[in-house]
């Protein structure tokens, strides 16, 4: 009974330890191997054209408040596609390795964070491997203009890990480069702000340190989110679309509960498919996909009932002591995490729950190895790995983002073969009716990189360019690709 020996490492003896680390990493690339293929499209093109920078002050303006970009991320964005793109052109392949390994360093992070906090190396691992081998990255590890959220998560995971190591050292080093951290995360992606509040919450619930003292940390960090806050307020405009509006009300609540289910390895359709209620789905989806629908919340109870309801149980039962103010800031990292959002319920994506999805993970390892039962955690692993199994494969079939990225790819390789060199100013037509091409394309983006020419442009539609041509009377070079 070697493996139910308690170590200093957790369930198992050092060298299964490593092995521990290696599986989920690997089963996470067999599980999401297809996104390596999947070319630039839709935002993607938009934010290669905005990242050109020829000189320093160039570079220097990617901190601007741009109102043609919904979020503030000039690290994610800017930085992030201009030096890739400077560096190998448009190659996508380039991209999707280098979001893969930071995939796997915020895996690493996680780990390390975790036990910072549990001090337990088990309790990070389980957390990390639930996170790393979740359905949630579909959208983050296919398209490249999501992945903003890993590596902003990275970031926050990184701020984390030095400020952990300044609490167990107290050396003013690791305050410092957790604050220079932040900085980075402030300018990766809009979750940065909830890091003062997760962690203030660790710090004084979790350590119990004093509220005074708290704020004293905290202080630094508090003020440079109040500083952003005030500038984004200031120097961004908010879009005046439905989807972007402010509000809090009963969808703010059913956001959330998707949110939570989402975590858990249900599918995102399911959210678009509820009608007049909270879980049942309409009938033509229903039947068209009964079986997985019930293989999603079936998979979900048996998450839900081994990963939290039964530890909980048997623990009452046996009483084993809980932490819980360590249960209290898992469940708060989950929501503060998701808040930024909840405000706008009717902008929900999968990509949002990278960082607080960890919340969740948490909770369950903690629960999990307080047992110290491996059938209890390997029963859960088997339920997790095929209920991501389950719905990876229906994104793959059904997702919009496969249609969009292969259309793409095929645009890129028609027009290339067709017209290797284009001059300057010139027009390309290429009909095309349907909208959900054109948008892959993002318009009139794909081509200006296609070409690095910002004046090229492409029509989809005979009689707009016919317009075009009688209104500017310049003697264009048009290209038709019949």
């Amino acid at each position: 009974m070697k493996l139910l020996r308690i170590t200093s490492i957790g369930f198992f003896p050092k060298h299964m330890y490593f092995i521990s680390i290696l599986a989920p990493i690997f089963i996470s690339f067999l599980l999401y191997k297809f996104t390596f293929n999947f070319f630039f499209f839709q935002d993607d093109f938009f934010h290669l054209r905005i990242s050109k920078a020829e000189n320093f002050n160039e570079l220097l303006n990617f901190f601007k408040f741009r109102n043609d970009i919904i979020g503030y991320r000039p690290v994610t964005i800017q930085f992030y596609f201009s030096l890739l793109y400077g560096l190998f052109k448009l190659n996508p392949l380039v991209f999707r390795i280098f979001n893969f390994l930071i995939f796997i360093g915020a895996f690493f992070l996680i780990i390390e964070t975790v036990y910072l906090i549990s001090k337990k190396k088990i309790i990070g691992l389980i957390t990390a491997s639930l996170w790393i081998l979740s359905s949630i990255h579909f959208m983050t590890l296919t398209w490249i203009s999501a992945s903003y959220q890993l590596i902003g998560t990275f970031f926050w995971l990184l701020t984390s890990q030095f400020f952990l190591k300044f609490v167990e050292k107290s050396k003013v080093i690791y305050y410092l480069l957790s604050l220079g951290a932040f900085f980075l995360t402030i300018f990766s992606f809009e979750f940065s702000v909830t890091w003062p509040v997760i962690f203030f919450t660790y710090f004084f619930l979790v350590l119990r340190n004093e509220f005074i003292k708290s704020i004293k940390i905290f202080s630094p960090f508090i003020v440079v989110t109040i500083f952003y806050l005030i500038l984004r307020y200031l120097f961004k405009e908010v879009p005046q679309i439905e989807d972007y509006r402010f509000q809090i009300n009963i969808n703010s609540f059913k956001a959330f509960f998707w949110y939570f289910l989402w975590a858990l390895n249900v599918p995102e359709e399911f959210k678009y498919q509820i009608i007049n209620n909270l879980v049942l789905l309409n009938k033509k989806f229903l039947s068209d996909f009964w079986l997985l629908t019930i293989k999603s919340y079936i998979g979900v109870v048996l998450i839900i009932v081994l990963g939290i309801i039964v530890p909980i149980i048997k623990s009452i039962r046996s009483k084993l002591e809980l932490n819980l103010r360590l249960i209290i800031f898992t469940i708060i990292w989950f929501i503060i995490g998701i808040a930024p959002v909840l405000v706008i319920p009717k902008h929900t994506f999968l990509m949002y729950l990278t960082l607080p999805s960890i919340g969740i993970y948490l909770l369950i390892a903690y629960l999990v190895v307080k047992l110290r039962n491996i059938k209890l955690i390997f029963a859960l692993f088997v339920v997790w790995i095929f209920t991501s199994i389950t719905t990876l494969t229906f994104y793959k079939n059904h997702s919009y983002m496969n249609e969009a990225q292969k259309f793409s790819k095929q645009f890129y390789y028609q027009i290339k073969n067709k017209f290797p060199s284009v001059q300057p100013s010139s027009i390309i037509f290429y009909p095309l009716t349907n909208k959900t091409h054109i948008q892959a394309l993002s318009n009139q983006n794909a081509i200006k990189v296609i070409y690095n020419d910002l004046s090229i442009e492409i029509y989809f539609n005979e009689d707009d360019l016919k317009k075009r041509l009688i209104q500017d009377k310049k003697n264009y070079k048009v290209f038709k690709y019949q």
